[in-house]
């Protein structure tokens, strides 16, 4: 009975702990099924978040991989050569460092540097690869005794030439807006990183994308200002949201950039994200194109490589990262330097800088290179280059490739033929009111080569659009008749001395006549050949083509290198025959080269970015002609400056021996002139865009074009040597006759041998 209850006892405490625990799973339940459905729906979200990841992920990895950039193709002038002998003005080489980024201190130690004395200029020259190979740098020391350049190295040694690396002139963009210079992490100069990340993110190679301090910091500044002033991001996030996203301010493009970011530094090193952003950032704005990258602002604002710029200069372009338009050095100067001396001060913070050096960079000047005229000076000849490519290359790849096209360009010349046009052409109309408009063309192209060194499309100051050079298709005029001479020469049945008749003729064209005339209208009668091409005489010259055969003068036009059609009318051995400036170049490069080269070349060679040579452009040298007869026409060419139409030039130029020509059309519609020195063959051309008559001829107008651009631009004299096969004789002028020394009236004449007279002349009286 005692036992009982707590028998009882004993089978009701179950009971209560079973009532408990039907309650118990009642509540899990609830939880189970509230954790269910919240995984169930975390999966549902979980889908197109992770689809978004995925695609944010290819998005990042495509972007990274291959080519980062399209990027225009690059051209780039031929290097300068410096050669010992060579005419050069102290003042000159100076100009040119300078143009090409070299700047001048106590000494020329670093590469980039330039020092000068009185009477010398030193250099460190800096190095460079081309489709040559690679050219290490040098450093040299020039001067210039008599106007010469003599070149040295410091111990002393003489050196026949010495090279300044090739510059770029400019960019092939087809549909492409964008400048950038590519750098490899290698390339980089490390005080660029330290700067960069010391002003922008200095925990950049510590974190993993993104900044959880910075982000905090910068939503309370947010939150507390009621507006987004601030937003926290690395170089990471910068560089996401340069290459994938616009600049909007909203939460939802700030969510995309850290998660981009966060892939980002998942795929990449810090040192290929560092890279792509050197490359990647926008600093300012190039005409029509972007600019972007460190490299590329590096040249715009200083003329010079990035690894050369001192810490100051690498600091202003540091600081302009934070408002490319608001701290553009040439827009707002001062508002520049002040960001620049805050960077500097950040520096100082960090202990990079010591007091002093900090106050003494912040004192330094901005020194910025005059504003870059690329396109301006150089657009006419980029025209070219675009013209020669387009065979060889498609617009997309030229536009977006990043290749490297090598030229002929002469940086000297060409500025020196621009110049020479704009100065002397407003000259002229200064002069002559009635020339208002006046328009013109220049080629300049290397006279032993055929590279063509120098193009002006236009009389304006700068590229003006309407390449004239190329597009200005024009009579040529007398420019005709030196290929006219050289038929008679190459035939061997006419030397220099030769007569032949100065008087009026008639020619039956069609159902017309034709009554050829002289400039002067009077005819001279009987004139030898090297008289009749000096003074231009049209009847003369029409008299020689008609005797040798106007089909044989066509045929020498062709071999030359003329590829218009035409029809040959007796009036195409007057000039008739139309020509634009670059196709005269063409049609005398033969005969200025004496058949060294038979066409004209614009682009040397094509490399990708890797420095691998895609294309080298080569050239027919083959011309129908002897060596001799080109050399004893050219040498009949140096008559024109001592006694014919282009007396003013030799008289512009008389320590200068050069071969020339004049050309005017009919009613003075063009004004041409053709001359040869040792460096170069010049074709200048003169007009009105709607050919309306002028009153200039070829010696009143186009000639002083070239006595600008030769008095700008020092040349060394045409040899006089002829080659094996000919030779100079002094004859006498009334007879056949090889003139003695003591003769007076005699004139010397290159010959092709077997041509000069048999007989010679003793000049004796007798009383």
């Amino acid at each position: 009975m005692t036992n009982k209850p707590s028998s009882v006892k004993k089978k009701s405490a179950p009971k209560k702990r079973a009532k408990k625990s039907k309650r118990l799973p009642k509540r899990l339940s609830i939880w189970r099924r509230l954790f269910k459905w919240l995984v169930i729906l975390s999966l549902i979200l979980s889908v197109p978040f992770s689809l978004w990841i995925w695609w944010l992920d290819k998005q990042v990895v495509a972007r990274f991989e291959g080519q980062k950039w399209q990027v225009p193709s690059e051209v780039y002038s031929a290097p300068l050569e410096l050669t010992d002998g060579a005419p050069w003005r102290k003042q000159d080489l100076e100009k040119v460092l300078a143009e090409y980024g070299y700047r001048f201190g106590k000494n020329s130690q670093k590469v980039g540097w330039a020092a000068r004395s009185q009477t010398k200029v030193s250099a460190h020259l800096r190095d460079y690869t081309d489709h040559t190979g690679y050219h290490p740098s040098s450093r040299r020391i020039f001067s210039f005794a008599n106007g010469q350049l003599q070149i040295q190295d410091v111990s002393g040694k003489r050196y026949r030439n010495a090279v300044l690396e090739p510059q770029k002139i400019g960019y092939l963009y087809g549909g492409n807006t964008e400048n950038r210079d590519i750098l490899t992490y290698e390339q980089i100069p490390k005080s660029l990183i330290e700067i960069l990340t010391i002003t922008e993110d200095r925990e950049f190679f510590h974190h993993f994308g993104i900044s959880p301090t910075g982000i905090a910091r910068a939503a309370f500044v947010n939150v507390t200002s009621g507006s987004r002033r601030q937003g926290g991001s690395t170089l990471t996030q910068q560089l996401i949201k340069n290459m994938f996203l616009t600049s909007e301010r909203t939460y939802t493009r700030k969510i995309t950039e850290v998660f981009m970011a966060l892939l980002l530094e998942y795929h990449y090193s810090k040192e290929q994200i560092i890279t792509a952003y050197v490359n990647e950032v926008y600093l300012a704005q190039e005409g029509d194109s972007a600019l972007h990258g460190f490299a590329a602002a590096s040249e715009y604002f200083y003329g010079r490589p990035l690894h050369e710029l001192n810490l100051d200069e690498l600091a202003l372009l540091v600081g302009m990262v934070k408002g490319p338009s608001l701290y553009n050095p040439r827009r707002n100067p001062e508002r520049a330097k002040q960001r620049r001396n805050v960077v500097i001060a950040l520096l100082f913070d960090q202990g990079k800088l010591t007091a002093r050096n900090a106050i003494a960079l912040k004192k330094q000047p901005l020194r910025l290179s005059p504003p870059g005229k690329r396109r301006s000076v150089y657009g006419d000849y980029l025209d070219l280059v675009s013209m020669q490519l387009e065979r060889d290359f498609d617009q997309a790849t030229l536009a977006t490739k990043d290749l490297k096209i090598y030229t002929g360009l002469d940086i000297r010349a060409q500025k020196a033929a621009l110049k020479a046009m704009h100065s002397r052409v407003s000259a002229l109309v200064q002069q002559k009111m009635q020339l208002k408009g006046l328009q013109g063309a220049m080629v300049v192209t290397d006279r032993h080569n055929g590279q063509v060194r120098a193009v002006v499309g236009s009389s304006d100051k700068y590229y003006s659009g309407f390449n004239r050079a190329l597009g200005a298709v024009r009579p040529i005029g007398s420019l005709v008749k030196p290929s006219i001479y050289l038929t008679a020469i190459a035939s061997g049945r006419y030397n220099w001395w030769d007569r032949i008749q100065d008087e009026p003729k008639r020619f039956k064209v069609g159902d017309k006549l034709w009554e050829p005339q002289n400039y002067s209208r009077t005819a001279h009668g009987e004139v030898p050949l090297y008289e009749a091409l000096a003074k231009s005489y049209n009847l003369a010259t029409i008299d020689l083509a008609s005797n040798l055969g106007f089909d044989r003068v066509a045929d020498t036009l062709r071999q030359l290198g003329v590829k218009r059609p035409f029809t040959m009318y007796p009036s195409v051995a007057l000039g008739s025959l139309e020509l634009s400036p670059f196709e005269v170049a063409r049609l005398y490069q033969p005969l200025a080269s004496t058949g060294e080269s038979a066409e004209l070349g614009v682009v040397l060679s094509v490399m990708d970015q890797n420095g691998k040579v895609l294309k080298r452009f080569d050239r027919s040298s083959e011309v129908p002609f002897t060596n001799e007869a080109l050399a004893v026409t050219l040498a009949g060419m140096t008559k024109s400056p001592e006694i014919g139409t282009a007396r003013a030039a030799q008289g512009q130029l008389p320590w200068l021996r050069f071969a020339a020509k004049t050309g005017t059309t009919n009613d003075q519609r063009d004004s041409w002139f053709v001359a040869v020195t040792d460096d170069f063959l010049s074709t200048v051309w003169l007009g009105q865009d709607d050919n309306s008559p002028m009153n200039i001829t070829g010696s009143s107008g186009a000639q002083w074009v070239w006595i600008d651009f030769a008095k700008a631009l020092p040349q060394r004299s045409l040899p006089k040597a002829l080659p094996r096969g000919a030779s100079y004789y002094h004859v006498t002028l009334d007879e056949f006759e090889i003139a003695a020394d003591r003769c007076k009236e005699k004139v010397e004449l290159p010959f092709i041998e077997g041509t000069q007279p048999k007989s010679s002349s003793s000049c004796f009286w007798f009383f």
